[in-house]
């Protein structure tokens, strides 16, 4: 049985989620499989700008830790990488610095990243 209380509850949150919607932005993601991003940087960018995404994940990264994030990557995006130490292998999330991003720590032995 429905009351006078819930109908207006429930078309307040309906008003209120349409409203949010109108307000919101579409988040563009982006995933790849690179075989060497460091190789890439120019295409990827290229990639990225081209469709204005707002994530990128990428896999088959096959970047090291001698390589800092600096040298593939740009500064409008937080990286978040996860490196192998043989050859091939790694995966990266990039997210645009104006969303808000915090990395999840994950087992250390598994080759994955959550933000």
């Amino acid at each position: 049985m429905i009351n006078e209380f819930d109908v207006g509850s429930r078309v307040k949150s309906i008003a209120e989620t349409s409203a949010y919607r109108k307000e919101c932005k579409l988040l563009f993601l982006l995933q790849v499989i690179f075989r060497s991003v460091y190789n890439k940087q120019v295409e990827f960018w290229n990639l990225v700008d081209t469709y204005n995404s707002n994530v990128v994940i990428g896999t088959e990264s096959w970047l090291k830790e001698d390589i800092s994030n600096v040298q593939a990557f740009t500064s409008d995006f937080t990286t978040f990488r996860k490196d192998r130490s043989a050859r091939g292998g790694g995966s990266f999330i990039c997210v645009k610095n104006i969303i808000a991003s915090t990395e999840v720590c994950v087992d250390v032995a598994v080759e994955m990243i959550a933000v």
